[in-house]
């Protein structure tokens, strides 16, 4: 999977090279000094914050001297140079298991300020300048066999003089350091630089590298003139999760590359790092990733033999329940319709939830809804990212009409009306979406015609089992608009969205209009007319929730004119 994006990153690596990264490169908040061949010492300060502009969150960063002068020039200079200096991460730092020394070369001293002002610059001597003075301390087999390709860099009587020369400027200037970050934010960090070609950071990264680019050496093997290594990336092999290992292979690693190939996956994953979120990077392939303390994971990966755009057959979405003031409507994008499911049926929690699996129930978030999402967000990856439609049409007939008792089941009174109007929403999108599709869905305006005309002519013929779960539907809204409790929610509706048969259904209307049959006048022949199909109706059929549903969204026949009947 890994390999064959790095395909396509190595072709764009191999026209502008680290530029390709840095052009995307930020510094880290904190103090930054530079240190210059001439002993004069800079003084600089990087910030962040955030900022709102037309309803996004933008971050927007300065970089300043201590006089608040921006220095847009000087940035460059370090952001360059702090690239060459990091550690792979803090794991593999030359003071592990201590952590608190982040860079990689003689030049730099990157620490958090909290932990600067503590440290004692023997810690510093020992921990990096004495390692990188020789690396006599990286003696396994692998590592010897490591830094034989860099004796040309580590041996060099001047390099030895230069890290001695820096050791001890650094030693002299230390307490002056200490003194001017204790005015600075303890969380951010202080970074030195001594004054050097960036040519030279670049080298004393590739001896860092060569030593810690692999996930464990003690995974690597030395295979003719190579030693080959367990990649660091996308891999979570080490000696927490032994579970991993291959323990039927004499190789117990998942698979082995060569110090070429991860160089070119760590640069890959620096520069997937610091790119904004797309699932669409690369042309023609789904990548969808996430960071882990800055690091870039991929965890999803997919080939997209084709991109869908507009609809060949837009999408009409019909005004089945007539919503008043709502017209028919045609989608014609895919985004579009991404947007118009995310609206409708999930109250806008979709897209910002596509690929979290920590989402927690919330004032905007239901237990319920909270289900859905993690019930279907996959098929509708699959589908508004991948193209693939077939598991989304499914997702709509199963799950439909769950948004829909969903929208009713809002417990708040306030939020209640605006709920029952995306409930019907909802029913519109589901019926829209599936006819679209070819299916059969409920002719509303058929079957209300006919049960118009049953209840107006007292024709009791049986009815159908949609006419029937529609007429309950009716009826129960009916019943429940006599109630002078001033509180009306969808908790009202809650027994008769609980029933599972007509049976029960009926005993549930036969309940609830004993229960306010005090308001119903024995003059009122429709409703009572209703009331006598209702109860006619002989077959125990399985809940039909959509005809039902139907029957309590729609215009209420008890309370419409002859004439709009």
């Amino acid at each position: 999977m890994i390999y064959d994006l790095l395909e396509v990153f190595k072709k764009e690596y191999e026209v502008i090279g680290d530029k390709l990264i840095l052009d995307n490169y930020v510094l880290k908040d904190g103090l930054y000094v530079k240190v210059n061949d001439d002993e004069s010492i800079e003084y600089f300060v990087k910030s962040s914050r955030k900022v709102k502009a037309e309803g996004k969150s933008t971050t927007e960063h300065d970089f300043k001297d201590t006089e608040g002068t921006s220095q847009p020039k000087i940035y460059e200079w370090f952001k360059e140079r702090d690239y060459y200096s990091n550690v792979i991460d803090t794991g593999k730092s030359y003071d592990a298991p201590k952590k608190t020394i982040h860079n990689n070369n003689y030049l730099t001293l990157f620490m958090k300020i909290e932990e600067f002002l503590n440290v004692e610059f023997s810690h510093i001597r020992m921990k990096l300048f004495y390692k990188v003075l020789s690396f006599k301390e990286f003696d396994s087999k692998n590592e010897k066999k490591i830094l034989k390709n860099f004796c040309h860099l580590i041996k060099p009587l001047s390099r030895k003089k230069d890290i001695v020369c820096k050791m001890r400027h650094l030693e002299r200037l230390l307490p002056e350091f200490k003194e001017f970050a204790k005015e600075y934010n303890p969380k951010e960090y202080i970074r030195i630089f001594f004054e050097k070609n960036h040519e030279i950071y670049k080298n004393e990264s590739a001896i860092y590298l060569a030593l810690k680019i692999y996930n464990d050496n003690k995974y690597s093997i030395e295979i003719e003139a190579d030693v080959l290594g367990l990649p660091n990336y996308n891999i979570g092999l080490n000696s927490k999760k032994p579970f991993l290992e291959q323990k039927t292979r004499k190789l117990s690693t998942p698979f082995m590359i060569s110090p070429e190939m991860a160089l070119e996956e760590k640069l890959f994953f620096d520069w997937l790092a610091l790119q904004p979120y797309k699932t669409d990077l690369f042309k023609n392939m789904f990548v969808n990733k996430f960071s882990d303390n800055g690091k870039a994971v991929i965890n999803d990966f997919d080939y997209l033999p084709i991109k869908i755009e507009e609809f060949e057959d837009s999408i009409l979405v019909k005004n089945f329940l007539q919503i008043k003031d709502k017209a028919d409507y045609e989608i014609k994008e895919l985004f579009a319709l991404e947007n118009t499911v995310d609206e409708i049926f999930y109250n806008k929690q979709l897209k910002h939830n596509y690929f979290r699996d920590d989402l927690k129930v919330s004032d905007f978030v239901s237990k319920k809804l909270q289900q859905l999402i993690f019930m279907t967000k996959y098929a509708m990856v699959n589908y508004f990212k991948k193209y693939d439609e077939k598991e989304f049409y499914q997702v709509i007939q199963k799950y439909g009409t769950d948004f829909v008792v969903e929208h009713l089941r809002q417990k708040d009174e306030k939020k209640y009306y605006f709920s029952e109007l995306r409930a019907k929403e909802s029913l519109n999108l589901k019926f829209s979406l599936l006819q679209h599709k070819g299916e059969a869905v409920m002719d509303i305006m058929e079957v209300q015609k006919r049960v118009i005309n049953k209840l107006e002519t007292s024709d009791y013929s049986d009815l159908s089992s949609e006419e029937f779960f529609y007429l309950c539907g009716q009826v129960a809204k009916y019943l429940l608009t006599k109630s002078k409790s001033g509180k009306k929610d969808a908790d009202m509706l809650e027994p008769f969205l609980r029933a599972k048969s007509a049976k029960k259904l009926k005993d549930e209307i036969k309940f609830t209009f004993f229960k306010y049959k005090h308001e119903i006048g024995l003059n009122q022949t429709k409703f009572n007319n209703a009331l006598a199909l209702i109860t006619a109706f002989e077959k125990d059929d399985v809940f039909n929730s959509d005809s039902f549903l139907v029957g309590v969204l729609s215009q209420n026949l008890f309370y419409m004119k002859k004439e709009e009947n």
